[in-house]
């Protein structure tokens, strides 16, 4: 289950605190970061302050004049998702995973080997959580509550960091003299970038093209099938429910719904942002997502809470009984902008049309998930 912003479940009320602060953080967003490898309008939503790119192109340099064939050549000079040049001076050996959503890109591109730290809430794929039990690859906190002492006592070569969530910590980590890379994604093509951006780094950037041509081309044989729809379904996603929190335009989501064909009621407005009871009966969704893992109730009691809401009672989505918990694995698909997005996009897609699929997505889905999939990338870190 993903819960970035729980360091503290057992207490209630310091959770709530910490999770409604999260979201408002992420309700800050700036203007975006767009690489020339693939084209992307997204937003960076950052926890701190740094300049806004509105062009940075993704370059990759070496002061070698020797062209080795098979060989990666280093220094490296890069440009990550904050618009810092970075150089990388050798091939790095060992990597800090600082975010879920990263820990799984390192995965599918075969790195699992390299990686001597990750945050406390990345257990995907399940050979990692072996590695972590086994203490081959130790915990470095949670994702906005990381400890810089145990980081750099793993001597890491490359760190890499959430520009969105953790971006406040660049500065600390490269005072402590190490190599530090910020990616974010709000979008599908920002994971394609930084799936290849980590490659290039990481010398395997064949693969990742690979990967990411894979998980393009899954993506165009879903919406094939998508193409007879004539009227998108309305969707609201909710991720907190006291006060109710949802996401607008600009928002990974937000990128999740149009590429599963549904319309998100929400697209007015931009960014993670509360909302009130009246604004939800006014646009009357089809459907409603709910991400459960930070909420702490069982379906059941997440179900009655939302009727109870004044009026709710009345949106078509409560009538019609298409209310869809998400928990566990199946909540970490839509939480988490990595290389399973596009499950996330076939669940999504399953829910709004089932017609069209012949499958029923059951309204509370959990770690099963993958049994209703048939469009998918091949496994983690095979070719």
């Amino acid at each position: 289950m993903d819960k970035y912003w729980m360091d503290h479940p057992s207490n209630m009320i310091q959770r709530k605190i910490v999770i409604l602060l999260s979201l408002l953080i992420l309700s800050l967003i700036f203007n975006g970061v767009q690489f020339a490898l693939l084209s992307s309008s997204q937003t960076i939503i950052s926890t701190t302050t740094f300049t806004s790119y509105h062009t940075v192109t993704y370059t990759v340099t070496s002061t070698s004049s020797v062209v080795q064939v098979g060989v990666e050549v280093y220094p490296k000079k890069f440009i990550d998702f904050m618009g810092r040049e970075v150089v990388i001076e050798k091939e790095p050996l060992k990597i800090v995973s600082c975010a879920p959503s990263i820990t799984e890109m390192l995965a599918y591109l075969g790195l699992l080997e390299k990686i001597v730290g990750v945050d406390s809430y990345s257990d995907y794929p399940p050979e990692l959580l072996t590695l972590k039990q086994r203490g081959v690859i130790e915990d470095v906190g949670g994702v906005v509550t990381l400890s810089i002492e145990k980081i750099v006592s793993l001597s890491p070569d490359i760190v890499f960091i959430d520009a969105g969530l953790q971006g406040n910590y660049v500065a600390i980590l490269e005072e402590k003299g190490l190599k530090v890379v910020a990616l974010h994604a709000a979008s599908l093509t920002d994971i394609y970038n930084g799936m290849i951006l980590i490659g290039e780094i990481m010398g395997v950037k064949e693969k990742a093209f690979e990967i990411v041509n894979r998980m393009r081309n899954t993506l165009s044989n879903l919406q094939s099938k998508l193409n007879v729809v004539r009227e998108k379904t309305s969707v609201l996603y909710i991720g907190w429910i006291e006060p109710i929190w949802t996401a607008g335009r600009n928002t990974f989501i937000d990128d999740l719904i149009g590429a599963a064909d549904g319309y998100n009621v929400m697209g007015d407005a931009e960014g993670f942002f509360m909302t009130s009871p009246e604004v939800i009966v006014a646009k009357n969704p089809q459907t409603i997502i709910i991400l459960s893992g930070m909420l702490g109730m069982s379906p059941e009691e997440i179900i009655a809470k939302l009727r109870n809401l004044p009026g709710v009672d009345k949106v078509e989505a409560v009538k019609s009984e298409r209310i869809y918990i998400l928990y566990d694995q199946a909540e970490n698909i839509f939480a988490r902008p990595g290389p399973r997005a596009h499950e996330a996009v076939e669940i999504l897609a399953k829910i709004l049309y089932p017609e069209l699929f012949n499958v029923k997505i059951p309204n509370v889905l959990g770690g099963d998930y993958r049994k209703y999939l048939e469009y998918s990338i091949s496994e983690i870190g095979s070719s």
